[in-house]
């Protein structure tokens, strides 16, 4: 028997490299689907306490997408206009509180994060307020107006 190279058509190479390839992506997330724990109710203590700048259509909807979750508490509202501040307000009670003054807000001490859904011009100065209140932002975007505000935001993130 002659020792001839084994002959692979083009074609089978094709499909043997695209089902390895396709395993090579599959397996990690079948394993890490497979090890997933069943979701468990958090402690008091574990939970994360939000707040929202802006009370209008927009950030309710963001704010109330975060409700949703077991582990968030929305402690705080904030807004120019009172019928807009009561009215989240009371969709959160007994928990939240609501603000006029952004400043007073930030000053709460278990205010973990904040929700920035104001008019645009307003998105830099209070996510740099408060990321100087050591508070986590989620801001709508655009984040800034100008170049100088981005490179505040940087500044007051790093």
């Amino acid at each position: 028997m002659k020792n001839e190279p084994a002959t692979t058509t083009r074609r089978e190479f094709i499909q043997k490299a695209a089902t390895i390839t396709a395993l090579g992506f599959a397996l990690p997330h079948v394993a890490v689907a497979a090890r997933r724990k069943p979701a468990r109710k958090p402690s008091p203590n574990s939970r994360i306490h939000v707040g929202l700048i802006g009370c209008g259509g927009m950030g309710r909807s963001n704010l109330a997408l975060c409700a949703r979750e077991p582990d968030v508490v929305v402690t705080a509202a904030c807004d120019v206009f009172d019928a807009r501040l009561e009215a989240t307000v009371e969709s959160y009670q007994p928990t939240c509180k609501g603000y006029v003054d952004f400043r007073e807000m930030l000053l709460q001490p278990d205010l973990d994060a904040v929700i920035i859904a104001t008019p645009e011009f307003w998105h830099a100065p209070l996510s740099v307020q408060a990321a100087y209140a050591g508070k986590d932002v989620y801001c709508e975007k655009p984040c800034s107006m100008s170049i100088q505000e981005s490179w505040a935001l940087a500044d007051a993130f790093r």
